[in-house]
């Protein structure tokens, strides 16, 4: 480019704003003798002002780019929301001349003309102007709530919603009554609607269990068919759940899959990983690296040299060397077990769980135990144009259907729970199960099952006739040792005497199964606490759990 003069450069700027401003005139006069219009710029804002009046802001910033013009767009500005719905909906015609293009999402638009060689143009929002604010979410509500009840002849029907909404008018009446038109046109709605307003739910005692605080109610507003959760169109994103509230619908949706009977499968599952898993310890127990090193073998560059174990020429210490036999004795088959276990009870992605999930999180059914604060369908609105869609939660969208404790759930809420991802973690309890089993019989009565799997090994090994009939002292073992450490301390002592301790182990491990076998058919028949007893009879909790959602149903999962 070449350098231009300063001639030149003033002539090619005269036509552009140069000055940063932001008002509202109240005639053409005022915009004529604002300095910072050129007057080759006049005509098109006189323009603007004749079509809007004094609901119109004209703003600009005024900032110069490297070359010295208005960065962007020259000219921007807000008119009031009613004049923008009516141009938006068709209501009002602009100007001859005129060309209007819509932001593709729908927050501004752009007005064009040409007035000799030069195109003109301004970018209008929706608004007030600077420093005031139009309405919340719960100002909407009441909106749209009190011209719902207008519509249905009955305007002081909710005399709270009625007052507040009166503080909006006249700029928002269009919008609010065109969204209350769609309310009865899309949802088929006939009776009295009432804000539900900002009251706390009363949380239920699932979900104050699992660490779940949030008690704001799904319901925004209800009619005698539906108790509606609302959203306003726009400025969702991909969100996350609090760890507390979806731990609690972790849970609540593991109590709809023991409700409706089709988990029963998991069941048997878990107990062929506890069948499977306790024959690969008999072998263990024959052929394992506790074998291996007795017997002088090299384990992972381990050896035991009489009755120490090496690594090359360095002896271990004895605490590693307890840590080791412990590790080998117990923690290994632990593991191997609660791996599997864990991996039998990852339910994230089994569509009958996720359908659960989301339809725990987006209604609350189970947080607020069914009551007013369960929402039954789900309305996204937009003021821009006074449209409204909906998200059936139940079948037919219906408070009626939010009964029972397995609700028939929508088509298009089980489609979209394709489209979440969960994740869980699991654990063993913090303490050995066969004492909290002790604890909570004797100080909650919160026990669903009367054993634990690490008690009923314990108790078989105590009422075993061939550890009674070799007098086997295990007092001390019996107090120090877990229950796997114990089970391998007795099938030791049954080599040491002689005995064919893996025909005795092989005996041992059939009675256990025929115990636990019975234990599990008890679970089964738990209904909703199914899955509660199972992780109390296998002492594992599940310790984390989070959800993302995409965002055009995040802000109603995340209510």
């Amino acid at each position: 480019m070449k350098k231009k003069n300063l001639k030149q450069f003033q002539e090619e700027i005269s036509c552009l704003l140069k000055e940063a401003f932001n008002f509202r005139p109240a005639n053409e006069k005022e915009i004529k003798a604002n300095p910072a219009i050129p007057k080759d710029w006049q005509p098109f804002i006189i323009d603007i002002f004749k079509m809007f009046g004094e609901t119109v802001v004209f703003q600009t910033t005024g900032k110069l780019n490297k070359e010295g013009e208005i960065s962007g767009d020259a000219l921007a500005g807000k008119i009031r929301p009613d004049e923008w719905f009516k141009i938006k909906t068709g209501k009002r015609k602009i100007g001859s001349g005129f060309k209007i293009e819509f932001n593709p999402k729908g927050t501004s638009m752009k007005l064009t003309k040409q007035y000799g060689e030069w195109d003109y143009s301004i970018n209008l929002v929706a608004g007030l102007g600077s420093g005031v604010k139009g309405p919340t979410g719960a100002q909407w509500e009441s909106l749209i709530t009190h011209q719902y009840n207008v519509l249905n002849k009955e305007p002081d029907a909710d005399k709270n919603a009625a007052k507040i909404a009166n503080e909006f008018y006249p700029i928002y009446h269009e919008p609010a009554l065109a969204l209350a038109k769609a309310f009865k046109k899309e949802l088929g709605m006939s009776t009295t609607m009432t804000q539900f307003g900002a009251s706390t739910g009363k949380l239920s005692a699932l979900w104050k269990k699992h660490g779940g605080t949030n008690a704001t109610p799904k319901t925004d507003m209800f009619t005698d068919n539906y108790n509606i959760s609302l959203k306003k169109a726009g400025g969702s994103q991909y969100a996350s759940g609090t760890a507390g509230e979806t731990l609690s619908t972790f849970h609540a949706a593991l109590e709809y899959m023991g409700a409706d009977g089709k988990s029963k499968a998991k069941i048997k599952s878990i107990m062929k990983s506890i069948k499977d898993n306790f024959e690969k310890i008999q072998l263990d127990m024959a052929k394992g690296e506790l074998a291996d090193l007795d017997a002088g073998k090299t384990v992972g560059g381990n050896i035991k040299k009489g009755s120490k174990i090496y690594k090359g020429d360095k002896a271990w210490s004895k605490k590693d060397q307890d840590e080791f036999k412990k590790f080998k004795d117990t923690e290994e088959f632990h593991k191997r077990l609660n791996d599997q276990i864990k991996k039998d009870l990852s339910v994230e992605k089994e569509p009958e769980f996720r359908k659960w999930f989301l339809f725990e999180a987006m209604s609350g059914f189970k947080k607020f135990d069914g009551s007013r604060s369960t929402s039954s369908i789900c309305v996204t609105f937009d003021p821009d144009d006074g449209t409204v869609s909906t998200i059936d939660v139940t079948e037919d969208g219906s408070s009626k259907s939010l009964t029972g404790d397995t609700p028939t759930l929508s088509k298009e809420l089980i489609k979209k729970s394709g489209q979440i991802k969960l994740y869980s973690a699991f654990k063993s309890s913090g303490t050995r199960p066969y004492s909290v089993l002790r604890a909570h019989k004797e100080q909650t009565g919160d026990m669903l099952v009367d054993c634990t799997l690490d008690s009923l090994i314990r108790d078989q090994i105590m009422l075993d006739e061939d550890v009674k009939s070799l007098g086997l002292t295990l007092t001390e073992e019996i107090i120090e040792l877990d229950e796997i450490a114990l089970l391998k301390s007795v099938y030791s002592k049954m080599k040491n005497i002689g005995k064919d301790a893996k025909k005795w182990i092989g005996g041992f491990f059939k009675k256990l199964m025929a115990q636990v076998s019975k234990v599990l058919a008890k679970i089964e028949k738990l209904g909703k606490r199914m899955f509660e007893g199972l992780f109390q009879f296998l002492g594992i909790e599940i310790t984390d759990a989070s959800v993302s959602v995409p965002s055009d149903i995040s802000d109603f999962v995340n209510k």
